[in-house]
């Protein structure tokens, strides 16, 4: 790591932390906690976030949100990074083939972003997820997709890297790392979330590099997905996916690590 490099490594990993609590705020000390750093070195950068807008503290309940320069931010790098046009007629299109929700998902660090949920005609939705919400990668049906695509040394990386956070999301590192080999051996992720009723299809997306960096997921009640309903939904995004990797003419991966 190259000198003074550390504490720009620190701020990002807090930012990062916030931004996976966004929906209900986060404490100083489970910031702390998810980072693995002290309460006042946290605590000094949160309030430096607060007084140039990353990051704002709800006075309430003292819980920290990401703050308006965040998404101003984004704004600006939006037409760069901005996948909408790609997946968005595409997700809309499976979504009403398979009747289910489908969820375009892509890699941040060592997380996974929802960027898109789309809902089908089937009455009863999955709506496992939000958009905007982060997750570490093996969490979630998408992150296990892409992290079965990868390379071996890539997966225990990143599994590595979010060996702490599994548990909070009711997970094992061995858990996830049978999921993956799962995931290879059929070529797409079949998760089943029993205490959620809900069965979830998933299949990696690579970039112009070929390298995994996001992933379409469908979602229904168990009861639905039948092997029959099953195949007909991957028969169904097979070509989807094929459909975005050859319009992706950008290597998004560099960016994952």
């Amino acid at each position: 790591m190259e000198q003074g490099a550390q504490s720009i490594y620190r701020a990002v990993a807090v930012l990062k932390a916030v931004a996976e609590r966004n929906r209900t705020g986060s404490s100083l000390t489970e910031l702390s906690a998810a980072t693995g750093l002290t309460v006042p070195t946290v605590h000094r950068m949160l309030r430096a976030f607060g007084e140039s807008g990353l990051t704002f503290q709800q006075s309430n309940d003292r819980r920290y949100f990401l703050g308006p320069l965040i998404y101003d931010l984004g704004l600006t790098a939006a037409p760069r990074f901005d996948l909408q046009s790609l997946y968005k007629k595409t997700t809309e299109d499976l979504a009403e083939q398979t009747g289910d929700t489908v969820f375009f998902s892509k890699i941040s660090g060592d997380d996974m972003i929802c960027v898109s949920r789309m809902s089908g005609a089937f009455p009863v939705k999955a709506l496992v997820t939000d958009v905007g919400l982060r997750r570490p990668i093996g969490v979630g049906a998408g992150g296990l997709a892409v992290l079965s695509a990868m390379p071996k040394e890539q997966v225990v990386r990143i599994v590595d890297a979010n060996a702490e956070k599994y548990p909070h999301h009711g997970k094992t590192v061995e858990q996830v790392l049978e999921q993956v080999r799962d995931a290879r051996a059929r070529g797409h992720v079949v998760r089943n979330i029993a205490d959620l009723g809900v069965t979830t299809l998933s299949m990696a997306i690579r970039d112009k590099s070929r390298k995994p960096f996001a992933s379409i997921s469908v979602s229904s009640i168990s009861p639905r997905m039948s092997p029959q309903h099953i195949e007909t939904v991957l028969d169904l995004m097979r070509p989807v996916i094929q459909k975005l990797e050859s319009a992706i003419d950008f290597s998004y991966s560099m960016f994952a690590a």
